[in-house]
Order: structure tokens, then sequence, then C-alpha cells
């Protein structure tokens, strides 16, 4: 309610404008109202709180603690660092991300320092941490019966009373650098995923498909499908190679088409009322394919299975089925479910064009995966939808700037090792060098199956080795002799040449998968430089990352 001089002002304003004044002051207010609404929620997902605890017998979780807090402070996170054995208990069901090193003493028990936040989460019945999203490093000793059963311990409780998992525990022998760097990369990678996600309601970018073509040759039976696509966008983008796109794909209209039926004939007074917009509601902002644990577990409240939500978690399902074969109680309303649907979440591609050699487009190189669930092909969700759009075709997107994978200067040599798809941002780094003649030297890695149906922008390879834009092209077509062969074995067979560069300041980029490509071009890697070099490699490959030489984009 306005106060009384406030409404004398309002209606003698009313009274006094004229109807297209009105409208105005309408729009305006109603755009004031959404913009502080949509701020403040911005502002409540960026002020969320990271706290890293440790609980310690030696000192050994102590320093390690000490060690990845200032790391997550060069990354500019706010973070808060607490020994738990000076941490407020009743904080705990306000903490939002919660990650701890925990060390495991004795029998399997924790760490003195540890014991009372131990016995807190284990004996008090009435604590409910849905709010927590946290991890755990477990640091222990091989050598000992009951290794890291603390760390597993804490893990599992916290698991069992709510809190969600975002990096699976980590469990370190007495050797535990290496496993406390990935266990950070990991939360670091989490995290930058999740300020990427807040951010993309306002960086939403439409654009529309100027081309959409599979690079495989499948006449000649290649068993892939990966497309090349092109996005045309009127405003101009500022991004730079390296950076990726997110994409918001819509759901297949016959999946919806399927929930919509159900919905209409065993909730029809509901149909009636939301029929406008429950169509758009599936197709476009939630959810149902591959349903979350979290989801899951909401729902069992919705139908007759609180007590064995565990028959929910035991497979993976789409919503349809899940509606089918677990139908809501008949006193719970669609509303509930609306409530409690997760949105699509984006999915991020590597840009495989250049800023200045592609003006208003950008490039992805997407594969369309294929795999079983529940016995039925189905196909991965972005991948599909990418994969079906065709020229004149609208999509929504957003840029996703990464910081590190980027060219450096233009006198610099480097080295792309991109078997599959992980050729996208190289081949978006080789435009790039192409148009603004740079002058360090290239050196191409890449490989997939078959030479003749699998070899990605082969003309475009082709022709920078010609021009001499690529000064080194290594290739490996694993299917195409009795023996496989992959990159890392090119790698090999190159090696005087490839330590000569990397000696002399060449910059090393690997893209595609994690496992097991990127760990065995690691490992290759490695090898070069203890049997060629004569070096040790753990600390030349740790001079190299330090310097900005040795960098990863892997999925």
């Amino acid at each position: 309610m306005l106060s009384e001089s406030n409404s004398k002002i309002f209606f003698k304003l009313i009274q006094e404008s004229s109807k297209e004044e009105i409208i105005w002051m309408n729009g305006y207010i109603s755009g004031l109202l959404f913009f502080k609404k949509d701020f403040k929620e911005f502002r409540k997902e960026e002020e969320k709180k990271i706290t890293l605890v440790y609980g310690t017998e030696t000192g050994n979780a102590k320093n390690l603690a000490f060690d990845i807090y200032q790391k997550a402070k060069n990354e500019k996170l706010k973070i808060k660092l607490i020994s738990l054995d000076q941490y407020r208990l009743q904080d705990l069901e306000n903490e939002d991300y919660f990650f701890i090193i925990m060390s495991t003493h004795g029998e399997g028990d924790p760490p003195s320092s540890a014991k009372s936040f131990f016995n807190f989460i284990h004996c008090n019945k009435n604590l409910f941490l849905n709010k927590m999203k946290y991890s755990v490093l477990a640091l222990g000793d091989k050598s000992y019966t009951y290794f890291c059963k603390a760390g597993e311990d804490v893990d599992k409780r916290l698991h069992n009373i709510g809190a969600r998992r975002i990096v699976p525990i980590y469990k370190c022998d007495v050797d535990y650098e290496n496993q406390a760097e990935k266990w950070f990369s990991e939360i670091i990678n989490f995290l930058k995923k999740k300020k990427c996600e807040i951010n993309t309601k306002n960086r939403k970018i439409y654009g529309k498909i100027l081309n959409n073509i599979i690079l495989n040759n499948q006449d000649k039976g290649s068993k892939k499908e990966i497309h090349h696509i092109e996005i045309f966008f009127q405003k101009r983008i500022k991004y730079l190679p390296g950076d990726s796109i997110g994409v918001f794909p819509e759901n297949p209209s016959n999946e919806v088409d399927k929930i919509i039926e159900y919905v209409k004939k065993n909730r029809k007074k509901e149909f009636e009322k939301y029929k406008n917009k429950i169509f758009d509601l599936f197709k476009k902002n939630f959810n149902i394919f591959c349903l979350s644990e979290n989801f899951l577990k909401k729902y069992s409240f919705l139908s007759d299975l609180r007590e064995k939500k565990n028959i929910l978690l035991n497979q993976k399902w789409k919503l349809i089925d899940l509606l089918i074969e677990f139908p809501m109680k008949e006193k719970c309303s669609l509303k509930n479910l609306i409530k409690i649907m997760e949105p699509i979440k984006p999915r991020l591609y590597s840009i495989s064009s250049s800023p200045t050699a592609h003006g208003n487009e950008i490039h992805i190189t997407v594969s369309r995966h294929r795999f079983q669930l529940n016995g039925e092909t189905v196909y991965g969700h972005c991948s599909n939808f990418l994969s079906q759009l065709k020229i004149g075709d609208e999509l929504y997107f957003f840029v996703y700037r990464n910081q590190l994978f980027k060219l450096p200067k233009s006198d610099k040599d480097i080295i792309l090792i991109g078997p599959g798809t992980g050729i996208a941002p190289f081949r978006s780094f080789l435009y790039e060098r192409e148009a603004t003649e740079a002058i360090g030297k290239n050196w191409l890695f890449f490989g997939d199956q078959h030479f003749d149906t699998d070899f990605l922008y082969q003309k475009e390879i082709q022709n920078w080795k010609i021009k001499g834009i690529l000064h080194r092209v290594s290739l490996s077509f694993s299917r195409d002799q009795e023996k496989k062969i992959y990159v890392q074995k090119k790698i090999w067979e190159n090696r005087t040449e490839f330590f000569s560069w990397i000696k002399n300041g060449a910059y090393v980029y690997v893209c595609g998968n994690k496992i097991p490509m990127s760990v065995d071009v690691e490992k290759m890697i490695c090898d070069v430089i203890e049997k060629v070099g004569k070096c040790d490699s753990k600390l030349f490959l740790k001079k190299m990352k330090k310097e900005g030489r040795y960098l990863k984009d892997v999925y």
C-alpha cells in the first residue's frame, strides 16, 4: 500500500498522463521490478560461501590446506580456511560449498582435532545438510589396514544426510601432492562452470544456423557422426581462440508430446490450467532425460516410494518412464512436479572458428554421442539437438571465456595435440595465426580411426601444410593397420624434434578426451623428456606449467 501523500501524487500523475505515458510507466515499473529481482538472485548466487576445513594429527593436512587455500586465493575465490577444532558446528547447516581435508589416525579414527566434528555429524539424528555441496580429500598411509577410513566415513555420512558430493573423494597415500593437485583442479573446474551457469542468464545470444555438415565419410563406412556447425549472429561478439560456447538445447518434440499426452490423460483438470504453457516448459526449460539423484529423491516424496527410494536410484530415468512406472500420488499436483523439475543445463563446445578470419560467425565441432540406456539406444541431449538443426534454424548460446587456454605471442612456436574433436580449438588457433600472419612455427598432431573416413578438416590441414602455416603435421589413424597407433606413438617417433621444440620454448596444447588420451600423452611427453633430454620430467613439466607453456582442455 502507498502512503497517503504518495497516493495523492500517484493518482494525480495517472489523471494527468496520456494513454501512451501510462503504458510507458507500466513498462518501466515492470522492468524495474524484474531487474531488482534478477539482480538480487544474481547477488545471492554470487555470494555463496566457500569453506575449506582440515583435520590433522601430524600437520600434513594443515600444510596441504594452507597450500590449497593460497591457490584458491590466486584463483580469486572468496574462501574461508579453518581447522576443524575451531569450527563452529552450528554453522554446518548454512554452508554452501564445504571442502574437507581429513587425515586418518590410529585404527581408522579421525585426528583429535576433528573428533568433535566427526561425532557431531554421525550422532546428530536431526542434521540434514541439503544446502551443502562438498568434497573430501582423505590423507592416509597404504601400509596401514584402515587406509583413509576417517575421510571415507566423513564422505559417506555427509552424503547420507543430504549433502551433495560435487567431486568424488580422493584418497591419498603418503606421497599426496599429485592427487591433491588433481582434487583441487576438479573443484576449480566445478566452481568455474557453476559461475559460468550463474552468468549465462544475462548473456544469451541469439544465433541462426548457416551450415551443418557431417565431417565423417559415412558412405565409406565411418561409425562416427561428427558435425561441423556454423552459427551466424547479428551482433559482434568478442571471443578469442581457445574460448567455448555454451549451447542451450531443447528437448525433442516427440518426447515432450509423450509427457503432454500422459498429463492430459491422467491430470485432465490440471492440464486445462497449464495447457498454454506446459509444452514450452517441457520443451525449452526442464531436463527430462537422465534425471539426477537429487531430483529422484524429491520425486520419491510425490510417489509411493518415499521409504523405497533406492528402487529409483538404481538406474537412469527419463521423466515419461518415471511417471508411468511410479505415478504421483493423487493428492500431489502437477504444480508439485513442476516445482522440483531441474532446468536444462547448457553444454560447452570449443569454438573452432577465428574471430579475425570468420567475422560474425562461430563454428563448433560436435560429435553426436550414442549410448545404451535401459536397453534402448539413446543420444546425447545437446549433441543430438545440434545434429538435427537445419540451415535457418535458431538457437541460443553464450560465450564461455577460457582464460588459460590461449595462444601465446605471435613469434612463439606451438605444438597442438588434438585427436578426434580435440582438433576444434586448434582449427581456431591456426585460422587466427594465418589471419594475423603470426611468425611462430606450428606443429599439429591429429588422429582418429580411419584416414579415408575420419580425417576431420582434411583439406584445410593439407592447405595449411602447403602454405607453410603448418610447419609439421603428424597423423595417426588407429584402425588403418593391425596394431593400433595413437598420437602418443607419433610423439615418440618424432621424439628428438619434439624435445628440441619444447626445450627451445614451444608451447604445448592438449585437447580431447581426458582419459585415457591426455594421460597417455602426458606420460609419453615425460618419457621423451627423460630419455631424449636426460632431464627430470617432473621438474621439466612443472616448469613448463609454471611458465604457461603446457596447457590442457580435456573432458
